[in-house]
């Protein structure tokens, strides 16, 4: 009798114990406010919004570390929507962007006629050619403004020989290796070779500067270890700035571009110690995704977020074939009372608000009516919006084709995103 009532108190402690607890909340005062002032023309469909007031916080916190921010390049992919890339340029006193896309540098060299813009990412020779190709002829004289990134001597060799075919000047960007391993120039006598080849064809090729991307930076455990990592990718790009400055001072210039940094890092280069770094890439950090949640960033505020109405609630939790258990499961743990499916679904964002919303892993994923579960102290209704918040920008917002504009929690203006056809 005893070690029953013991076994039972036991099985009643662990219930307690482990029994998960209460995680729902109802929207905040931002969202709640946001939910009501949106208007019932965007209520029924899930949409993807920018709130600027939040993007004008992140540029103060760039402004204050940057200090000239006219050096700051903004990346095109990470915020592919022409007006928000206008928007934030204006703010910044811009006239630099990263494009990594084909699509996206067909389309901005008309749109944005005075920017400088550096390729993020070679461009191979066939994409090039064809690039060049689709070009209307009133723009191919803007070719001029590209910074063409080359990683490695062919494909230098490949590019000479496109421009001397076309009869064109090609100003070339040379990758550096300066920790990430993710190709570029890995020693002075590659970066030797590549600069001599330039030299030697000065009608064809013309050195616009160096890029190096140190990403990896970011991720490191502690902040000694990225202090140390940002000074070590530091170090190696002032060794070949120097080398350009002492075997190939013909080619040395103030106007040369040594872009490095991104969002991740671009905090840890302080205004009195970038060496000869002297362009800043930034893109995602204006808008903060998910993804971007880093010690670097603590100060920026998400400012995208996914709305979508719920379409369907149901009490407790029912999954198919296994009925009886995620009944049980729903008595047990408070944050499966409820069940909502979403208009769409899986995209690459977690729910934000109300809180305590989760996807299902026993229900699975969905694309057309995704299901979230929760406790009763969401307090979400059928026609209610829930938010979610992008994991990352750049795929995302080019999911929904347009991008809702807020400010004062109400919307204002509707900007179209890029086109990503090839």
């Amino acid at each position: 009798m005893f070690w029953s009532v013991v076994f039972l108190l036991l099985i009643v402690l662990l219930f307690f114990v482990f029994r998960p607890e209460d995680k729902g909340q109802p929207h905040d005062d931002y969202f709640s406010h946001l939910s009501s002032k949106l208007p019932a023309s965007v209520t029924g469909l899930p949409h993807i919004m920018v709130d600027l007031e939040r993007v004008n916080h992140n540029l103060l916190q760039v402004r204050e570390h940057i200090g000239d921010t006219t050096n700051i390049r903004v990346v095109a992919k990470s915020l592919p929507c022409p007006q928000l890339l206008r928007y934030i340029l204006d703010q910044l006193g811009s006239n630099r962007l990263m494009v990594f896309h084909q699509p996206f540098l067909t389309q901005m060299l008309s749109q944005f006629p005075g920017c400088d813009f550096l390729l993020g990412k070679p461009f191979p020779i066939h994409l090039l050619e064809s690039f060049y190709e689709q070009l209307q002829p009133a723009h191919r004289e803007r070719i001029k403004q590209i910074q063409w990134l080359i990683d490695k001597q062919s494909r230098l060799e490949q590019y000479l020989l496109f421009a001397r075919q076309n009869r064109l000047k090609l100003r070339v960007s040379i990758e550096l290796n300066i920790g990430l391993h993710r190709g570029g120039v890995a020693s002075p006598e590659q970066l030797a070779a590549m600069l001599s080849l330039i030299r030697a064809n000065r009608d064809h090729l013309e050195l616009s500067g160096f890029m190096g991307y140190e990403s990896h930076i970011a991720k490191a455990p502690l902040a000694s270890m990225r202090i140390n990592a940002r000074l070590r990718a530091q170090e190696i790009y002032d060794e070949y700035v120097a080398l350009l400055r002492t075997d190939f001072l013909d080619l040395y210039g103030s106007n040369l571009c040594f872009n490095c940094a991104g969002s991740k890092t671009y905090q840890l280069y302080p205004m009195e110690n970038r060496g000869a770094i002297n362009d800043i890439s930034i893109g995602s950090a204006f808008v903060q995704p998910m993804s971007f949640d880093l010690p670097t960033l603590k100060h920026h505020q998400p400012a995208l977020f996914i709305s979508t109405p719920v379409l369907k609630k149901q009490e407790g939790l029912t999954i198919p074939y296994i009925e009886r258990f995620t009944r049980l499961l729903s008595w047990f743990n408070y944050n499966f009372r409820q069940t909502f499916f979403i208009n769409g679904g899986w995209w690459k964002a977690s729910p934000l608000s109300p809180q305590g919303l989760t996807n299902s892993t026993l229900y699975g994923r969905s694309t057309n009516q995704e299901m979230l579960t929760s406790s009763d102290s969401t307090q979400l209704f059928e026609d209610e919006l829930v938010f979610l918040r992008p994991h990352q920008s750049e795929r995302v917002m080019l999911q929904f084709g347009k991008l809702l504009v807020i400010r004062n929690q109400q919307l204002q203006d509707t900007w179209e995103t890029f086109d990503l056809t090839y």
